[in-house]
């Protein structure tokens, strides 16, 4: 397991591991001192822990339902790690691959990954390229892949924020968030999508909230424990999707993206996951906002088209921008 680090002129430092392609640290000047904003645990607990700790998600970040492929006539069956479903691309997905460091500058850093056909049960030998760099204030994440063959493609980066100074105290439903969504996708007991709705009650994001604000109101985060869901962006991809306030409201980030989608989860499963200081983090001690295609759309044209045909290019690039108060 090789590590890299980032840093750049306005502080931002950013360091992270070949397995997984996993982001595991990311500080930045807040008030006069350094503040981690990632969650991460040691660097040898990554290949055991269970939660995609600061990895990449993929070849299908989310869930696929019934773990199965319809197109064409042709039929293909993936792993069901979530059964009966496949999650994040399988149990040996993207996360769990040890990716090839190409390139590494001061500021950016481009990795590599061959998927071949049949991997986790997904058609066609799939290249992806992966690029973090710091530019100014922002963490940019870039994907570029190619495929041979039909494949459904959506990758993301599964990193897990608190932005407040200390992460043992407190959960992040003490942070402020807003979405520029007016539609979400609510999901069955399982996580797999129902139909798209209008935004409301707690899901209604579009003026700032606290994220613990009627904690557990809405049936639908009763039965995720917290939020679990996709938003559908509003667009265009040059406006601001996300914007996220610590609690101590000393740093806030925005999220832009050129993905339909953010996925916006609470950490509502992360306790026993190990932390860096050798205890365990605690549920909702993180948020995921994670640009995607939208949950189960191989097999459901009505919620769009992610699959990557021979020749055509899958790109994706995220955009996290921090912003210290005053």
């Amino acid at each position: 397991m090789k590590s890299f680090e980032l840093e750049n002129e306005e502080g931002l430092r950013l360091r992270g591991l070949d397995f997984g392609a996993t982001l595991s640290s990311l500080t930045l000047p807040v008030g006069g001192e350094r503040r981690e904003v990632l969650l991460g645990c040691a660097d040898d607990a990554y290949p055991t822990q269970q939660v995609w700790l600061g990895a990449i998600a993929g070849r299908f970040a989310n869930r696929i339902g019934g773990a199965t492929l319809l197109r064409d006539g042709q039929h293909w069956s993936l792993d069901a790690n979530q059964a009966p479903h496949c999650l994040h691309g399988g149990r040996e997905g993207f996360h769990r691959r040890q990716w090839q460091i190409k390139e590494l500058e001061p500021d950016r850093v481009r990795l590599a990954l061959l998927s071949p056909a049949g991997d986790q049960g997904f058609p066609g030998n799939l290249r992806v390229t992966l690029e973090y760099r710091l530019e100014q204030c922002d963490l940019v994440v870039e994907f570029k892949a190619t495929t041979d063959a039909p494949t459904p493609v959506s990758l993301t980066s599964h990193a897990y924020f608190n932005l407040d100074a200390s992460h043992q105290e407190g959960d992040v439903r003490s942070h402020r968030i807003r979405l520029n969504a007016d539609r979400f996708l609510p999901t069955d007991e399982r996580g797999l999508p129902l139909a798209v709705e209008p935004v409301e009650g707690p899901f209604d994001l579009r003026a700032e909230r606290l994220i613990g604000q009627e904690w557990l109101s809405h049936p639908q985060q009763q039965q995720a424990k917290g939020y679990d869901h996709a938003f559908l962006l509003n667009g265009p991809e040059q406006e601001c999707a996300a914007r996220v306030l610590s609690g101590d409201g000393q740093l806030a980030m925005e999220v832009y993206t050129n993905q339909p989608s953010i996925q916006f989860y609470t950490g509502n499963w992360l306790a026993n996951t190990p932390d860096r200081a050798g205890g365990c983090h605690q549920d909702h001690a993180g948020f995921c906002l994670e640009a995607q295609q939208l949950p189960d759309s191989p097999n459901r044209p009505e919620l769009g088209d992610p699959w990557l045909l021979p020749g055509q290019l899958y790109h994706h690039q995220t955009r996290y921008r921090f912003i210290p108060a005053g």
